[in-house]
């Protein structure tokens, strides 16, 4: 008896581990076929057979494309967050974390063209997404630029956040630069500019 009420308790956690596992797999699986063949080009059946579930199990998890993509960029992106609280661990300077930020956004960028060439190459389709994924990141770079510029730190952030997002279309769209060269260019820039803002804010 004992037994028999146990299980039935557990029952439903099992089911949820497996939905979920489901639903990772899913999102993984997305991220694979999208790097490979393209946001445009990957169909919903591709995504079913990477995770090697029917086109019902998807449907179960996700009613269109746009709807994983969008739950995969902001995995991604919290994913992201967790990279780059991790490289500035003991980091106290806001220079310095200004250079992990741009650093770290830039490798992602690299690592993932096909992500982040959706998301920050302005489609009309993500622009809400876009919006919520900068303002995250603007959020952070605020805190962590306040001590340095003080009532600046939020005009700073927004436009720091937009110079890597141009950054990065122009990088996933241009070879001229090689991905080392677009870093330091884009660091040294943002360095120089911060620089300044805290000299003019000196008393």
């Amino acid at each position: 008896m004992g037994q028999v009420n146990r299980e039935s308790g557990d029952a439903p956690n099992r089911f949820d581990r497996r939905r979920e596992k489901t639903r990772v797999d899913l999102i993984e699986a997305a991220e694979c076929v999208i790097s490979r063949k393209g946001y445009h080009q990957t169909r919903i059946a591709d995504i079913a057979t990477e995770a090697d579930v029917g086109l019902g199990t998807f449907y179960l998890h996700f009613k269109t494309k746009n709807e994983i993509f969008i739950e995969l960029i902001e995995h991604g992106a919290a994913e992201l967050r967790r990279e780059l609280a991790a490289a500035k661990a003991g980091v106290h300077t806001p220079a310095e974390k200004l250079k992990i930020t741009i650093d770290t956004i830039l490798d992602a960028a690299a690592e993932a063209p096909e992500l982040f060439r959706i998301v920050f190459g302005h489609s009309p389709a993500f622009l809400d997404l876009m919006v919520r994924v900068h303002d995250v990141f603007i959020d952070d770079l605020r805190d962590e630029l306040a001590p340095a510029v003080g009532e600046r730190a939020d005009a700073i952030a927004h436009l720091t956040i937009g110079m890597l997002s141009q950054a990065i279309s122009w990088l996933l769209a241009s070879g001229d630069l090689s991905h080392a060269e677009l870093k330091n260019v884009t660091v040294n820039f943002a360095l120089g500019g911060l620089e300044r803002a805290a000299r003019l804010g000196a008393p």
